[in-house]
């Protein structure tokens, strides 16, 4: 049962990393020792189905979750602490990055390995400033597409190690909104009832957003399976190049979550800026990154 409890709780850990914007399911996977086995026990689940389904369930139990939870949790943060949590987020991100590195010269390194970092951050980096140029980043509502569109970037992420997908969305504009589709359900009920409405019309209001979560959660499933075989084809075959892709992306990410705040604040009227906001900001700073690089060392699993 220890052995449960502690995949549950790294399946915890990694779904949570699925949503919060700066950390990475995938990364935390490698950096517990899951994400290669996690990624067999799926492709090849019906070669050993018992044994498979031993380890993948308290890591799917965890996950789930962890997700869930946070996105509630983030709804209410984002909502009145968003740059706090972006600072803490984006330390979660830098601490993450250590242990990418290690991962990516497992197998050996590479004099050119360091290019095709520049390549992952100048294809990823070029599509965020087109996004900041044209406004893309500006939040926008979600429909059905969208929604699906933002569950499979979402399961990307989650199976893409180093892939901060949250950051992904906020670049998009879509971040808060996808967050809603699944947390304004119990607000929409109460609203109703407290409107004097009956139960059911209360419950028809909750129901509004579930065809977005169906969209969502559809586009997961489908994304799921092509991205596994295409992950472990490439990982297997250019496991140092294909890492090494991904710091360049990871970096070019961050640096596009840092722009994307700054034009926030900077158009926010409202905002002034003071010496304590600085310090609190490199603090929350500072505790995501050793936070993130104090996982490797407190939730390692291999066996």
């Amino acid at each position: 049962m220890g052995s449960f409890f502690k995949k549950f709780f790294a399946g915890f850990v990694i779904g949570v990393g699925g949503i919060i914007p700066g950390f990475s399911g995938g990364i935390l996977a490698v950096s517990m020792g899951l994400y290669k086995p996690a990624i067999d026990a799926i492709t090849g689940f019906f070669k050993a189905p018992k044994q498979n389904f031993k380890f993948l369930l308290p890591l799917a139990i965890g996950g789930v979750l962890g997700f869930i939870i946070f996105m509630f949790l983030l709804d209410w943060l984002f909502a009145d602490f968003r740059t706090y949590v972006i600072c803490a987020f984006i330390g979660l991100v830098v601490g993450s990055m250590p242990s990418l590195l290690r991962e990516s010269n497992e197998q050996g390194y590479k004099k050119h390995y360091p290019l095709w970092s520049v390549l992952g951050f100048v294809f990823a980096f070029t599509l965020i400033i087109l996004g900041l140029v044209t406004n893309a980043g500006a939040p926008k509502d979600v429909d059905l597409f969208s929604s699906a569109m933002c569950g499979a970037i979402i399961m990307s992420g989650v199976l893409l190690p180093g892939v901060s997908i949250s950051f992904v969305l906020l670049n998009m504009g879509v971040y808060e909104s996808f967050l809603h589709v699944f947390t304004d359900p119990p607000k929409l009920f109460a609203a109703a009832l407290d409107a004097g409405k009956s139960f059911g019309d209360a419950l028809g209001a909750a129901t509004t957003t579930v065809p977005y979560m169906l969209c969502g959660l559809l586009g997961m499933l489908i994304i799921a399976v092509p991205v596994l075989l295409l992950v472990r084809k490439v990982i297997d075959k250019y496991h140092g190049p294909a890492y090494y892709v991904i710091f360049g992306i990871v970096i070019a990410t961050t640096i596009g979550c840092i722009l994307q705040e700054v034009m926030t604040l900077s158009a926010d009227p409202g905002y002034v800026f003071k010496w304590w906001k600085g310090v609190l900001y490199a603090v929350l700073f500072a505790a995501g990154a050793i936070f993130s690089l104090s996982t490797e060392k407190f939730l390692n699993i291999k066996e």
